[in-house]
């Protein structure tokens, strides 16, 4: 009796199947001196009570649906003074003079029109914190270790002197710089964001898109922290404060947001 002798052909899955994988977004493309910051669900604010304002309270989660860009550092004196020749901005002389210096002595109305002329605007609150301390609980943009020197340009009785008295140039602490590559988000100088600043906690903005646009408000955000604070939670990612729109100071300047380019 003949046996019929039957043989398998066992294809390997890499050949002639294709593997199924999990669809990547597509890259974000950004203006040269920004950096992308994704869309997503992420956290603001703090749980913790010790040296935490009742602003920055509760840590909650919320989403952005709107992936954007925000300049890599401060807008510098160098490129503010392109926005005054071409005419889009005031003469404004600052505090400390350097093309490479983050500009001084802008309001919150000048550097909306600076971002304006750049093809941007500012930031909003949570489009900033977001950009500084990524999807974790950190406490500063590089991590949770106490800030010095190497991370963050600060100057004062606690921390003694970073350099000479005033900011340095941007992205002068590259170490410092946040999860998505923005540098100079902790010291340096104090940004300005679009939003009102009322003091409420977080739990009064809704989950998605946040943000408070009351074109009445006097007081306005600013986040970061500057040169010249002596205090660590002042420096943190959650810190929050508002200063009156039409304050120019030695401590205040500003970075923009952009929609990704096409």
């Amino acid at each position: 009796m003949r046996i019929l002798r039957v043989t398998l052909l066992v294809v390997p899955l890499s050949v002639g199947f294709a593997r199924p994988s999990a669809s990547k977004p597509a890259p974000l493309h950004c203006p040269p001196q920004a950096v992308a910051i994704p869309a997503g669900t992420f956290p603001i604010g703090t749980t913790r009570s010790q040296d935490f304002d009742v602003d920055e309270q509760p840590r909650r989660m919320v989403t952005l649906t709107r992936a954007y860009c925000l300049d890599r550092t401060e807008v510098t004196v160098g490129e503010w003074e392109t926005c005054v020749r071409a005419g889009a901005c005031p003469e404004r002389k600052p505090f400390f003079a350097g093309d490479k210096l983050p500009m001084t002595n802008v309001d919150w109305h000048d550097a909306r029109r600076a971002c304006s002329f750049r093809g941007g605007r500012l930031p909003t609150e949570v489009e900033w914190e977001h950009a500084a301390r990524g999807g974790d609980d950190r406490l500063f943009p590089w991590g949770s270790w106490r800030p010095d020197c190497p991370y963050a340009d600060l100057w004062g009785e606690t921390w003694g002197s970073c350099g000479t008295y005033g900011p340095s140039a941007v992205g002068s602490s590259p170490k410092g710089a946040s999860p998505f590559g923005a540098l100079d988000m902790a010291g340096n100088v104090l940004e300005w964001v679009d939003d009102a600043f009322d003091g409420k906690p977080w739990s009064a903005l809704p989950d998605v898109d946040p943000h408070h646009a009351d074109p009445k408000a006097r007081l306005r955000g600013v986040r970061g922290g500057s040169w010249d604070y002596d205090v660590v939670h002042s420096l943190r990612v959650s810190d929050r404060d508002g200063y009156p729109s039409d304050l120019r100071d030695a401590t205040l300047g500003f970075r923009c947001a952009y929609d990704p380019l096409p």
